[in-house]
């Protein structure tokens, strides 16, 4: 975990409610992975108390060459109002990278990237790395963007000049696929004839996850989810994030020894630290409670 003094290069509007930061951050751009975090605080003040947790969107060369990473947030309370007020040359203070990130699956010929909303910019890094493997032929890549209105669609732009081909669902219907992606998602996988040979890569709010799982059990594809919860520390301290894990597919996808997951006595579930054992996880390995 590095900890970088991390001066704003710049912070624009993407769209109602969404913004883009460009940071100053060498150490940690050098060493994150698709799908892992930074743990950012907002003011030299008490408040806000917490750091606030964001993906990295992906990383990039700034002035004079000086690596940086950018982060996109949608400003949803007092912290991330902050920082939609904030401009170049300003100062934040930054942790990371953190947690787990997206593991490739190299035994799969189609990778299916699946955002909505906010849950977009943690997976383009990842769709950066399969877009160089697409251009050499060793793969597909096809990505799913999901928004409730055309104006909310953000960083359509950037996943469209990746090597993949871009599809866009509109819960209104005023633009793309008409519904919501995983409707989009599962049409899809039906009139492709790919549900053996696939691969799913998914970020967006925890309704979606509930409605991939399905599609997931139906067509037996493997599917890697980026968890969203609120994070009090970032490195497993505080227990804020936990969710509910199952234990049979814990113990198949990982080494619980050098876990933080907590097994129930003699049952059949337990709990995970979004922050440390996430946020990426296998979809069988959560429990999405009713």
């Amino acid at each position: 975990m590095i900890r970088e003094k991390s001066i704003i290069q710049g912070n624009e509007q993407l769209a109602p409610g969404f913004w883009k930061m460009r940071l100053v951050a060498p150490e940690i751009a050098a060493t994150v992975k698709p799908g892992q975090f930074i743990n950012v605080k907002i003011a030299q003040c008490k408040a806000p108390l917490f750091r606030r947790p964001f993906t990295v969107f992906r990383c990039l060369d700034l002035d004079k060459d000086r690596p940086g990473i950018e982060v996109v947030y949608e400003v949803v309370g007092r912290g991330t109002r902050m920082m939609s007020a904030m401009g170049k040359g300003d100062e934040l203070d930054i942790i990371g990278p953190l947690g787990r990130g997206f593991k490739r699956r190299d035994d799969k010929r189609v990778h299916i990237l699946v955002g909505s909303g906010v849950g977009l910019p943690a997976l383009f890094m990842l769709g950066e790395e399969l877009s160089l493997a697409a251009g050499r032929g060793e793969l597909e890549l096809v990505i799913m963007l999901d928004a409730k209105t055309k104006e909310r669609l953000i960083l359509e732009e950037e996943f469209g000049s990746l090597n993949g081909k871009t599809l866009v669902s509109i819960h209104d219907g005023a633009y793309g696929y008409h519904g919501y992606v995983t409707e989009m998602l599962r049409a899809y996988i039906a009139e492709e004839d790919i549900a053996a040979d696939c691969a799913i890569y998914a970020c967006g709010p925890e309704l979606m996850f509930k409605a991939l799982v399905p599609i997931c059990s139906q067509y037996n594809i493997p599917a890697q989810i980026c968890m969203e919860r609120n994070m009090g520390c970032g490195i497993g301290a505080c227990l804020s994030c936990v969710c509910r894990v199952d234990k049979k597919a814990v113990m198949k996808h990982r080494d619980v020894r050098s876990s933080h997951v907590q097994f129930e006595d003699a049952g059949s579930s337990g709990y995970a630290l979004v922050c440390c054992d996430g946020p990426v996880f296998n979809i069988d390995e959560v429990i999405f409670d009713e």
